[in-house]
């Protein structure tokens, strides 16, 4: 049994906290949401008033936070109390921002790990971790959380890889959503029905065909936007994932196209919808099928 710390007890974290514990491990839990801790409480989880609170003895501790800056912010805060500990970084961020709070994190004897999420909410268990930092760090993770949260703990390189694999695999999911809205926007205008063309191509062993395709594309004829995975988080994500590329000075051509359509649609108000809403977007500026 590993005493573990959760912090951030959102929608992932939650989830997170509520697995390893149904593993036989010893879960503490903070968020600075109360009511994300009574929810936590709820459910049976040992919650507590501060984060140093949930930190004290933990070999390790989970981070699931929103964005960037909250990474670093409790890094060089309640973090830093963690001597001996190791973090597991799973939120979504960039790789840059993952080697400093590292840096900060090492000053205190506290060992950093980037493992974001790749996988739906719902999928819990049967996630992938790809996982950034050292061997042995590494090894006490997917001690914990391989089985409990996830399918698989890889290790994919040195600090920060872990967020440069999640952020790249959003950006391809970007690709695939936008692109799955303009063909079947032009399928209308065409005169091809959409719900004909998707379970052509999905058929067909095309090699076109993904996992994601076969998803979204029901969703979006159906016009059914309900947040699996809501567009202003993939945009974000996206973001991300060309400050990496320019970061390196890769060529980021069809991610700046990918990013204008995720801005444009959340310009009319959908960045609280799923991805698909972008479909809806297509629609406003097809002349065809208004």
């Amino acid at each position: 049994m590993t005493l573990t710390a959760v912090i951030g007890l959102g929608t992932m974290g939650g989830r997170i906290a509520d697995s390893v514990a149904e593993g036989g491990h010893e879960v503490r839990g903070f968020d600075p949401s109360e009511g994300a801790r009574e929810a936590a409480s709820a459910s049976g989880l040992s919650v507590y008033e501060t984060a140093e609170e949930a930190l004290q003895g933990a070999e390790l501790v989970v981070l699931s936070v929103p964005r960037p800056e909250h990474v670093l912010a409790s890094a060089r805060g309640a973090l830093s109390t963690a001597g001996g500990a190791v973090v597991v970084d799973m939120s979504t961020i960039d790789p840059g921002t993952a080697q400093d709070a590292s840096t900060i994190l090492a000053k205190h004897d506290v060992t950093y790990v980037d493992a974001p999420v790749l996988g739906r909410p719902d999928k819990i268990g049967n996630w992938t971790l790809p996982a950034g930092g050292t061997e042995v760090a590494t090894a006490l993770v997917r001690s914990v959380l391989e089985g409990t949260v996830a399918k698989q703990v890889i290790h994919v390189g040195d600090v920060g890889a872990g967020h440069a694999v999640k952020v790249l695999n959003n950006l391809m999911f970007g690709a695939i959503n936008a692109i799955t809205a303009e063909v079947l926007t032009t399928c209308e205008a065409a005169g091809v029905d959409p719900e004909v063309f998707v379970s052509t191509i999905a058929d067909s062993g095309a090699a076109t065909v993904s996992n994601l395709f076969r998803e979204i594309a029901p969703k979006m004829i159906a016009s059914d936007f309900e947040p699996a995975f809501a567009l202003g988080l993939l945009a974000k994500d996206n973001k991300l994932a060309i400050d990496l590329a320019r970061s390196v000075s890769a060529p980021t051509h069809l991610a700046e196209i990918i990013d204008s359509v995720n801005t444009a649609a959340m310009e009319q108000g959908l960045a609280d919808r799923d991805t698909g809403a972008v479909q809806a977007l297509y629609h406003s500026q097809s002349a065809a099928v208004r």
